[in-house]
């Protein structure tokens, strides 16, 4: 019938990969940041924030797209398509 078949454990992998957290807007901008290598104190800087609030919205992000770090986040969010090189 032209379906695809993934046995439950693939599936479910799959569907954390593919899933596109909610992000705040500021949350997506400091994402953009982090993707290009920026340090929350050059992200304060751009964004016109204190470090404070940035480390905040790392730690968000960390937590939304399930990464242990800055690293994971990004392959994260750059196969998520929640942002472009």
């Amino acid at each position: 019938s032209g379906n695809s078949f993934f046995p439950p454990a693939i599936r479910e992998r799959l569907e954390i990969r593919m899933t596109r957290p909610d992000l705040t807007p500021r949350e997506t901008e400091v994402l953009r940041s982090v993707v290009m290598g920026r340090s929350n104190k050059e992200i304060a800087a751009v964004l016109g924030i204190a470090e404070p609030t940035v480390k905040l919205h790392v730690r968000n992000l960390l937590d939304k797209l399930d990464a242990l770090d800055r690293t994971q986040a990004t392959t994260a969010a750059i196969q998520r398509g929640l942002v472009r090189l």
